[in-house]
């Protein structure tokens, strides 16, 4: 049984992977799994889905709910205000061409640490980057990869972000989201070095690159930026909310849900002429946030399932007792997990459920475990299939022909380079 157990979650991830590779709705796919998973371990199907499937969706959608929805609700406000386009314009303008690429990664980076989903920051990087692009000659194929390069730190790398890949460990380890902060800071700038080589060698080659029809396939944007230099407010009003949020959870310890209430709260009181439907805006975030919860809900439903099927154990200590470094394996099985669920909350979540407890064992320091983790989840989950790239490439026309080699070096190469880099200096520290 065991055997045909094995199988079964063999096959169960190949089938989470081709269905997230083609756009199948992830409830349907990991409920597919989980079947799969049920039949092949002598499992009832129904009962599966009624237990330990349900019982993870329950637990994770049960602890999250409010975050999602009100981390949400924070993007949402500064979309709707005009706060983020506000933060964005300004820098791109005031950079200058010299250093206006590095300023485009750099809006990423702040509204993302701020706690901004990237399917929002996505709407203000396209016609600036396109406007941006144009003026400095810069093959439009690079900018999936360019504009990636502001995703990653803020994301899971550096301490203090409101990102929810640096939140969920907390809930595991008792960690706080400064959890690491020299490592975390370090490991940043590592990234970022690389990123700026990288920018700079493919620079080399813009000139010869450059094809200015590529612009034509740029998806239409919905962004009135007309109406948005009426409306928004000024770049020292727009931060206020994201410096509100990020004093009062990482600085005064506030709960992670409260502070991005008032947060919330703060930006509608400043944003008061901008903002025509507050409520609207409370309510469209709120469903936005519902949708990536449930997401990553199935997901861990998918890893109670995995724990439940008798090979789980022999899988386990396969994977905990092979003959490779502890940190090592660390990366190693949260890189096998992000690649088979193209996300790096879902793989982060499925990973400390089945994994957390057995890292901890080991006698790794919370804290490390909790940068770690996020960091090397953010480098395999950037495969074709995850919704981040997808989305970046559909709204760009870019081909994966021609820009996904820039995506793959900017999120999985050089993410995994920070997670060895933290590996190789965590003796210092811890």
């Amino acid at each position: 049984m065991e055997t045909l157990s094995g199988i079964g979650i063999l096959v169960g991830f190949a089938v989470l992977m081709i269905g997230a590779w083609r756009k199948i709705n992830l409830l349907v796919v990991t409920l597919v799994v989980s079947g799969i998973i049920a039949i092949f371990s002598g499992m009832g199907i129904a009962e599966t889905w009624a237990g330990p499937y349900m019982a993870g969706f329950t637990n994770f959608a049960g602890r999250y709910l409010l975050l999602f929805a009100f981390g949400a609700v924070f993007g949402k406000v500064l979309e709707d205000s005009g706060a983020g386009w506000r933060l964005a314009n300004t820098i791109a303008n005031k950079a200058g061409d010299k250093y206006s690429i590095f300023a485009f990664c750099a809006i990423t980076l702040i509204l993302l640490y701020g706690g901004v989903s990237i399917f929002v920051i996505v709407f203000f990087l396209l016609p600036i980057g396109k406007s941006l692009f144009k003026r400095l000659r810069i093959p439009w194929a690079y900018f999936p990869g360019i504009a990636m390069i502001g995703t990653i730190p803020p994301v899971g790398i550096l301490p203090g972000s409101l990102q929810i890949l640096n939140i969920i460990p907390t809930n595991y380890f008792g960690t706080d989201l400064l959890a690491a902060p020299i490592v975390g800071i370090l490991a940043s700038i590592v990234y970022c070095v690389m990123a700026y080589f990288y920018i700079k060698f493919i620079m080399k080659n813009s000139e010869k690159n450059f094809d200015l029809s590529e612009f034509d396939n740029i998806a239409s944007v919905d962004l009135n930026e007309d109406e948005l230099e009426k409306i928004a407010p000024n770049a020292v009003l727009s931060i206020i909310p994201i410096i509100t949020a990020l004093v009062l959870i990482n600085l005064l310890k506030l709960d992670i849900v409260i502070g991005l209430i008032i947060a919330s709260i703060v930006g509608m009181v400043l944003f008061n002429t901008a903002m025509k439907d507050k409520f609207k805006t409370v309510n469209d975030g709120i469903v936005n946030g519902i949708m990536p919860l449930v997401y990553v809900s199935v997901v861990v439903g998918v890893a109670r399932t995995v724990e439940a099927a008798p090979f789980f154990e022999v899988m386990k200590d396969v994977l905990l007792n092979s003959n490779i470094p502890g940190l090592l394996k660390v990366v190693s099985v949260t890189s096998v997990f992000s690649a088979m669920t193209g996300s790096s909350s879902g793989s982060m979540t499925m990973i400390l459920e089945l994994f957390g407890g057995d890292f901890l064992a080991w006698g790794y320091h919370p804290e490390l475990l909790h940068r770690l983790i996020s960091t090397s989840s953010l480098g395999f989950d950037s495969l074709p299939w995850n919704s981040v790239v997808v989305v970046f490439f559909s709204l760009s026309g870019v081909s994966y022909a021609k820009g996904y080699k820039h995506v793959f070096m900017t999120t999985v190469v050089m993410s995994l380079i920070a997670a060895g880099f933290i590996m190789l200096i965590s003796p210092i520290f811890y």
